[in-house]
């Protein structure tokens, strides 16, 4: 048998500079793999100038045009992709509806193996679409494993028609003892009015489901328990309109920063910056919902309390009372209850800022993802 190290292809149409929690996961675990021994390499969409980006990466990055033409990316993703798989021992699809329809291919032409990983929302959009559930609960069925990020997406999966023998659940996390740099942080603090405030920051997409006009119409009670509370919101999205509105209508405008897309360097800043973390997650008018939610075991990993909706994956990313509080979806008094009670008890945010610490650095972390996931998949290093 030869003694090459095990070669595994990422197929992904997510992955930077795309920004969300799945990118972060395959940017994260490919790594990880790759530290483990793994020869790995990454088919992702193309985008200009990535070049420099790709040639730093500890992992061979293949990139695939046609990112902007909807699901008929699809087939210049297939086309790049023929060309790698025989060349590996497993693929790894990141994305059901892409990489699954990738790994079933390289099954059935190649004989090599894929394995998938499930999130939520991805494969509950289709559950009442008969032809394409089909397909999919097939593609779950033939990998060698699937990988959901958390039991509440594993419950999903199994109603969805997938063999629970099959799914294994496995929380993912942030990186340990990130640094923020003091450049960055001096920047941040020129930039926008938080100079002696309390900083609640939410991180996000914009969109209805994330909560973020709950945490607008939570402000007015915020402040006048604690006048000097500001809301920093990092992200964009279809509501972020329907939040500045709300904000200007209760008067809390001043008391509210929309930053729009940051900087990695500039939203790790903010994590060491701010007092908690909130984002009141709940589930969508479409069903959607939050898988997991990477952005609270980001905020734990800088020892910061956090405060989410009790909805999908987030209460098993917060651990309520433990590591953060969990409060109702859509209720804008809970949700500034709470913030009240972590701003104006030091000690209690103290405590639940140092749990999510080390929650992260023994549990909620890529290390021991990959590491699970590799001994769910039986992958022999």
């Amino acid at each position: 048998m030869s003694d090459r190290p095990i070669r595994i292809l990422v197929v992904t149409v997510d992955y930077p500079p795309i920004e969300g929690g799945i990118s972060t996961l395959t940017l994260e675990v490919s790594r990880e793999l790759s530290r483990q021994g793994f020869e790995v390499t990454v088919l992702a969409p193309h985008f200009p100038n990535m070049e420099s980006f790709d040639a730093n990466e500890p992992v061979r990055v293949i990139r695939f045009t046609g990112y902007n033409s909807g699901w008929l990316r699809l087939f210049p993703m297939l086309a790049r992709g023929r060309k790698l798989v025989p060349h590996h021992d497993l693929l790894l699809a990141i994305n059901i509806t892409y990489g699954g329809i990738a790994g079933l291919l390289a099954r059935s032409m190649f004989g090599v193996p894929y394995a998938t990983l499930a999130y939520g929302y991805e494969f509950l959009k289709f559950k009442h679409i008969w032809p394409v559930a089909a397909l999919l609960r097939y593609i779950y069925g033939q990998s060698r494993g699937v990988i959901a990020i958390s039991q509440f997406t594993r419950n999903k999966l199994i109603e969805f028609g997938v063999r629970s023998k099959s799914i294994a659940a496995i929380l993912p996390g942030a990186t340990p003892k990130p640094e923020a740099d003091d450049e960055t942080i001096a920047s941040i603090r020129a930039k926008y009015p938080i100079e002696g405030k309390r900083l609640i920051l939410s991180v996000g997409r914009l969109v209805q489901r994330k909560g973020h006009l709950t945490l607008v119409r939570a402000m007015p009670r915020i402040i006048n328990t604690i006048p000097n509370a500001h809301l920093f919101v990092v992200g964009q999205g279809p509501a972020m309109s329907s939040c500045s509105r709300a904000a200007f209508r209760m008067g809390v405008r001043d008391n509210i920063t929309f930053a729009g897309a940051l900087s990695t360097a500039e939203v790790q800043a903010l994590y060491s910056l701010c007092d908690v973390f909130a984002l009141p997650t709940g589930e969508g008018t479409n069903g959607q919902v939050e898988g997991f939610g990477l952005v609270f075991t980001e905020a734990h990993a800088h020892g910061k309390p956090a405060i989410a909706g009790k909805s999908g994956g987030a209460i098993e990313a917060v651990a309520d009372g433990d590591t953060g509080l969990l409060v109702e979806p859509d209720d804008a008094d809970a949700l500034a209850a709470a913030l009240i009670r972590v701003l104006t008890d030091p000690e209690l945010a103290r405590k639940l800022g140092e749990l999510g610490r080390l929650r992260v650095d023994n549990e909620l972390n890529w290390r021991v993802f990959t590491n699970q996931m590799i001994a769910a998949l039986g992958i022999r290093k």
